[in-house]
């Protein structure tokens, strides 16, 4: 029986199975990860993003309202084995088999472009991560996808010491180089990048150098490093690339900095051997195979991003 806690801190599994029109139980494999599977691995902790491509402020906000209520629907409808992480206490009913803890996420806030009072409604609605922007810029901050590298704007800087002070994780996955930067210079609490990889390793503009590396070693935060081939590189699309990507981070930022971030449900091919959640268990194994201490593992797999949560919301 699975006893190790682990934590994903990154999927796009509801955006998934809104969009086909599914329930998230059992997707008999049209998406990546489903709840069945992953309460047969807990305990675990997922991070679910909600995600719209809409970019108007309002129509994304009324979307991202959609898809939270879908998400909603499941919490109400297998309310006994799923748990809705919202304070610290929460944790420890997801920390035994049987209880899948679920940390919900906004991926890109295009909804609060010139509203940020919607912020303290997004908390209140069980939001406990965010991230200013998807890879195309808004009113808050320049996106990576941007030929402009802007930073943040007074309205980005505004909402980024509200979400620490409510409670809320930032992710800097997604965001310019010069915002990460700004968010950097004026957070006071850790952040993540919370499906990012190593750009020494594979050259992709959602990668992070070493300096960003290091930058959120610096203030206690973690990289949850990403499946997606695109990001771990050539002939590393596999688990063992993974696990090269994890060695990385913790070679230039510490055995505390990483976690992981797969991505799932947010790709169109798979590593060569994934299929699903079960590579929680195949990198573990990975790890053990390199000679990492047990208590190095139990940081990767969970225990770093467990201390996010601690720590932040």
């Amino acid at each position: 029986m699975k006893h190790l806690l682990t934590i994903d801190a990154h999927s796009d599994t509801v955006y998934s199975a809104k969009k086909q029109n599914i329930r998230m139980y059992d997707t008999d494999g049209k998406t990546h990860l489903d709840l069945k599977n992953l309460l047969e691995s807990t305990p675990h902790i997922q991070f679910f993003a909600l995600y719209s491509d809409l970019r108007d402020p309002d129509k994304h906000y009324h979307d991202i309202l959609e898809t939270l209520d879908f998400l909603y629907s499941h919490l109400y409808q297998y309310s006994y084995s799923l748990k809705l992480i919202e304070k610290r206490k929460d944790l420890e009913e997801c920390l035994m088999p049987g209880k899948l803890g679920i940390i919900i996420a906004i991926e890109g806030s295009y909804l609060l472009d010139g509203n940020p009072h919607r912020l303290q409604q997004l908390h209140r609605l069980g939001i406990r991560c965010l991230s200013l922007t998807w890879n195309d810029s808004n009113g808050l901050s320049g996106g990576i996808g941007d030929s402009e590298d802007r930073g943040l704007s007074p309205l980005g800087k505004e909402i980024v010491n509200k979400a620490h002070e409510l409670g809320i994780i930032l992710d800097v996955s997604h965001i310019s180089r010069r915002g990460f930067w700004d968010i950097i210079d004026i957070a006071d609490k850790p952040i993540i990048a919370t499906h990012s990889n190593c750009i020494t390793i594979c050259s992709h503009p959602r990668n992070l150098d070493d300096s960003q590396l290091k930058a959120i070693g610096e203030l206690n935060g973690v990289v949850g490093i990403n499946f997606v081939p695109d990001f771990l590189g050539k002939d590393k699309a596999n688990v063992s690339g993974i696990v090269d990507h994890i060695e990385y981070v913790m070679d230039k930022a510490g055995k505390n900095c990483v976690g992981l971030g797969s991505d799932f449900d947010g790709m169109e091919k798979l590593p060569d051997d994934i299929r699903g959640c079960e590579a929680y268990y195949l990198i573990e194994c990975e790890l053990a195979k390199r000679n990492f201490s047990g208590e190095e593992i139990g940081k990767i797999m969970g225990g770093n991003l467990k201390r996010i949560i601690e720590a932040v919301i």
